[in-house]
This record gives structure tokens, sequence and C-alpha cells, in this order.
């Protein structure tokens, strides 16, 4: 049977073929209910898959495509069809996967062994080259999906270029292993928009924000978000935006602890209104009552854990709304000058 523990079931990656097609299966069995997902080689896309395990036998069912897997235990390795829902009958036959081969570099650390399959023999192609404030970029992008990021190649020191670089390109294949794992429910990529802006490009630091936007199978509703990325340039390390933007006179507590979570709602996120109602008191003005459907920006609680990025103006901050409110995300005027941040004055524009 497949492993199980008694917390969590680990998953079983399995690779083969359908057919011609080279496929690779990741399953986890928890009392006889079987979860999982595979892709073809070709294309890389997920395709869920659920079902039940009784005895040898497996019975799984794709939600998105329509997929049938009738497959049976024999030793390690699992062997039978896959029909598709066009009743295209297809021999299937699997065995235990190894760690994949042919891994590009500077992959994240955190993927699993089916992610990293999702990347295996992977490669990035060098596009156009463009100089922004004097400094050189290149741009590199993934072919299956289109995912862009550029590389730093001149304008800084050798040694933060190559840490960053590094950075950049983990940053690109942790959002081609999410692009794969995002199939719509017509099968299709459910991913619609996933890029870099141009990025910023000062003396001592570089930022770039990433927008995406997907509507992926099972999921409630399409979704989108924003994230942000800035480098010190003289180090090559990222930035965190508490170090950035501290308040208060005592050390900000560890990220993700108890007690950051608490400084997060009742000092920083106080502290960012207090600056933008000061820097923009028109955009941070309250609605006005009844209009339940405007943008209130001096809500303390959208400011909690923003989006950011640096800019020659300073500091932009991405507020984040509840679902309802989704499109007041991220305005562009937000944005706290750097003589109000807490970098060394030394490091600033």
């Amino acid at each position: 049977m497949l492993p199980t523990s008694a917390s969590a079931a680990p998953e079983t990656v399995f690779e083969g073929v359908a057919g011609t097609a080279r496929i690779v299966v990741a399953m986890t069995e928890d009392k006889g209910e079987v979860d999982g997902h595979y892709f073809y080689q070709t294309s890389r896309l997920d395709i869920d898959l659920s079902g039940t395990a009784t005895g040898t036998a497996l019975t799984l069912e794709s939600r998105t495509t329509g997929d049938h897997l009738l497959l049976k235990r024999i030793g390690p390795k699992l062997v039978g069809t896959l029909t598709t829902a066009k009743a295209k009958r297809l021999a299937v036959s699997l065995h235990p996967a190894a760690g994949p081969a042919g891994l590009p570099a500077d992959l994240p650390a955190k993927l699993s062994v089916y992610e990293r399959w999702h990347l295996a023999g992977l490669h990035l192609t060098p596009q156009q080259a463009e100089t922004i404030n004097g400094k050189r970029i290149r741009w590199y992008r993934e072919p299956l999906s289109g995912i862009r990021l550029f590389r730093i190649e001149g304008g800084y020191s050798t040694a933060a270029v190559a840490e960053v670089n590094h950075a950049l390109a983990r940053n690109q294949w942790q959002n081609v292993s999410a692009w794969f794992a995002c199939t719509g429910s017509d099968g299709q990529p459910g991913t619609d928009v996933a890029a870099a802006d141009k990025p910023w490009l000062g003396v001592n630091h570089m930022s770039y924000v990433w927008t995406s936007s997907w509507s992926c199978a099972g999921t409630a509703h399409p979704d989108f978000g924003t994230e942000g990325h800035s480098y010190d340039m003289a180090t090559g390390g990222e930035l965190i935006l508490d170090a950035a933007l501290p308040f208060g006179s005592e050390p900000v507590p560890a990220e993700d602890s108890d007690a950051w979570y608490t400084y997060r709602s009742n000092r920083f996120a106080p502290g960012v209104v207090a600056l933008l109602k000061r820097f923009h008191p028109e955009e941070m003005a309250p609605p006005s009552k009844g209009d339940d459907d405007a943008c209130d920006y001096s809500d303390r609680e959208v400011w909690d854990f923003p989006a950011w990025a640096l800019s020659e103006k300073g500091l932009w901050l991405g507020a984040y709304f509840p679902r309802a409110q989704r499109p007041c995300d991220a305005p562009d005027w937000a944005v706290i000058p750097w003589s109000s941040l807490g970098l060394p004055r030394a490091t600033r524009p």
C-alpha cells in the first residue's frame, strides 16, 4: 500500500507512461481515500486526481479533465489504464520516482519532489537587454509557462549582483512552479497574469513588483495579488519591511511570532496610517457615511501586511482589503518619502 502516517499522509511520486506520453503522478492515501495530481511532461500543467484504494486497486478521477485512472499495484509498480473524457483508453505503467535529474540551478529550497519533477529539464531563454538608470539588465523567459524575469548585468558590485541574481532565479522558478500548479476548470492554464514590472534600479537599492491573477480549478473564485522584492545593492541581501519602516523604540519581534502579529496590528499599521495621512491627506480621508463600496484607507487593518517596494520617491505600500473590496488593493499613490524611512541615510538615493 501507499505509505501512511499517524499525522499527515506523505506524498508518493511515480513516473512512467500513459500510452506513449510520459507522465508524473503524486498521490497520498488516508484510510482508503486517495488524493493526488499528475502532469504530462510535454505540458507540465497539473491535473487533479481523487478516488479510492481498495486492496491493490486504485480508482481515480480528475474533476478538471474527466480523466479516469484504474490502477493495480504489482509490487512497487502501478499498472492499468487511463480513459480520457473523449473515451480514449491509454495503457498506464508507473514506477516509484526518485529525485529528478536535470534540475535548473537556484531552485527554491522548499519545493516538493513532485514540484521538482515539474521543473526537471527546463531552461530559461535569454531575451532582450535594456539599460535603466545607467544599469544593464537582461530578461529571461521560461518557454512553457512564458514566465519572465530579469537579471542584473552591471552597475553594482560583482558580489552583490551575483547574490541578487541567485535570488531572482529562485523567484522566477517559484513563479514557474506556481504557474504549472494552477490549471483552470477547462483544463487550460488558470493563470491569467504573472509578470514583473520594470524594476527600479537606484544607487544603493533595487526593487521590483510582481503582479499575478489566477482562477485555478477547485478554488471558490478568481483571485489576484501583488508582491514586491527589494534588495540592498551593497550586500545583495533582500530587505525586510520591518527594517525599512520600523515603529517605536523597541526592537521589532521575530517575524511570524505572536508578538510580531501583535506588533503589526498595534504599532505598525497605526504608524503607517499616521504617515500616509500626513503625506496623502485627501486619499486617506474616511469615506462618507453610507458609502459602503468606497475604499477606506484609514482602516488600520488593511495596512497590517501590505505589499511593498522601493522607488525614487520612497517606499510604496500596497493595502490589502477583504474579498468584497479587493479592487481597493495596492493604490499607486501610497508612497512614504525616503526621509521617513528607517534605512541608513547614506544608502538613500
